[in-house]
């Protein structure tokens, strides 16, 4: 990918929905506001979590959610994340990386016991060729925009 990190996470921060019409459509699926001038990354996913400091050339989000209802336990995002054990909680990462001249996404979901984790497996099994797609989309987009600042600099 060409650019300097500075210049690769910028395009990460300001490429907004309108830029990755796929992304869009299928994210639209969720009934999620994916207004057009709406930002990817810095409006829509940090709306999903909690922003957890990762360094210049990092976005990392963590969410957590229960599927059994079980009502959340005390403390932020990250104490949940990386001290809760209690059965019946979903721990839920994804970032948005740039290293070796390569960015990247990934998301991770981590259940707390056997139950939540056979019946999170339906649902993932449904979403994840579409959650695919719109990760493609959204590197698509960050790309496309960073080549036009890139190149008009």
């Amino acid at each position: 990918m060409p650019g300097t990190t500075d210049q690769v996470m910028r395009a990460v921060r300001a490429t907004t929905w309108s830029e990755a019409p796929l992304a869009r459509a299928l994210v639209a699926l969720t009934r999620a506001d994916v207004s057009a001038e709406r930002r990817i990354v810095s409006d829509y996913l940090s709306g999903m979590g909690e922003v957890i400091p990762a360094g210049d050339d990092e976005f990392l989000f963590a969410g957590v959610q229960s599927p059994h209802d079980v009502p959340r336990p005390p403390g932020t995002i990250s104490e949940i994340v990386t001290g809760c054990h209690e059965p019946g909680i979903l721990k839920v990462g994804m970032n948005v990386r740039f290293a070796a001249g390569t960015l990247s996404t990934e998301t991770r979901v981590l259940a707390t016991d056997a139950r939540t984790r056979r019946s999170f497996a339906p649902y993932w099994w449904l979403v994840r060729f579409g959650s695919g797609l719109t990760r493609a989309s959204m590197l698509r987009a960050i790309r496309r925009r960073l080549v036009r600042e890139v190149g008009a600099a």
